[in-house]
């Protein structure tokens, strides 16, 4: 797996914390420099400084607000005058909201389809003819579990999720040939309910809870294997081959079942 990264540069959104930032350290490990981008100068500075010394890693920080229709030119031209290739891309910047939908604010549901959708897809167009002008590296989009099903309460995040999966897929299949990797990595991280809703839910069984290095080593060797879309965890993966072969109805009445319980529907709503 280093030879697919060493020397390589990675460009990693959303890289100031959570796995953004472990995405970062993980890459470095493999021997690839970064361009780290976030809206947080402080935290990317830090890690810069961190893996450079740990790595030795050529690291560049640009901070960004991906949400901004605009940002994503201003960014691209930050990378050009940089100098730099990217030869992998890591779309890992997103943000939701959980709630009524008629009550969250309009604002930020609108942002989310910006950054979680819309920098997506103009990031990979932007970067896109480079790479397969050198015939190598590729795009690793961070979608979720909740792209498999509609999730009342969160209708707009999970939304976003159903887009980058679907656009991973078949822009993975438009390049078939190309040398370049696409995948789209699901993790799990809350509890969404489909287990139950499946009837593959025992008494006692564990809930598989990766941390953020867990998923992120498995992500990246199953890129380097050349996956498409990758889902980490035992767990998650039955509660994703449940939401597919279970009728949206009911997985959508598992989904907002399990949201009332945990408090984000109102509670003339709730039973």
């Amino acid at each position: 797996m280093r030879s697919l990264f060493e020397n390589r540069w990675a460009l990693v959104t959303g890289a100031s914390s959570g796995l953004g930032a472990e995405l970062a350290r993980r890459l470095a490990e493999h021997g690839a420099h970064l361009v780290l981008t976030a809206r947080s100068r402080d935290r990317l500075e830090a890690l810069a400084e961190d893996l450079r010394r740990v790595n030795g890693t050529r690291t560049h920080v640009v901070t960004s607000d991906l949400a901004q229709p605009d940002a994503v030119v201003a960014l691209g031209r930050t990378i050009r005058e940089l100098g730099v290739p990217i030869a992998h891309l890591v779309n890992n910047a997103g943000i939701g909201s959980a709630g009524p939908f008629a009550e969250l604010d309009a604002e930020r549901e609108s942002a989310i389809v910006e950054l979680n959708v819309g920098a997506i897809v103009r990031l990979t167009r932007a970067l896109l003819p480079g790479m397969l002008a050198a015939g190598e590296g590729g795009v690793l989009n961070v979608a979720s579990t909740v792209a498999f099903q509609p999730v009342p309460y969160m209708a707009t995040y999970a939304a976003t999720k159903a887009f980058v999966v679907s656009f991973t897929l078949g822009l993975a299949t438009e390049l078939e040939g190309s040398g370049l990797r696409v995948m789209a990595l699901c993790p799990g991280p809350v509890r969404t309910g489909f287990q139950a809703a499946a009837g593959i839910e025992r008494p006692g069984l564990p809930i598989a809870v990766l941390s953020p290095q867990r998923t992120v080593e498995l992500a990246l060797s199953a890129y380097a294997r050349g996956e498409r879309l990758f889902v980490p965890g035992v767990v998650n993966g039955l509660q994703v081959g449940a939401a597919r072969l279970l009728p949206r109805g009911l997985t959508a009445w598992a989904t907002k079942r399990t949201m009332q319980r945990l408090g984000r529907a109102p509670k003339r709503l709730r039973g």
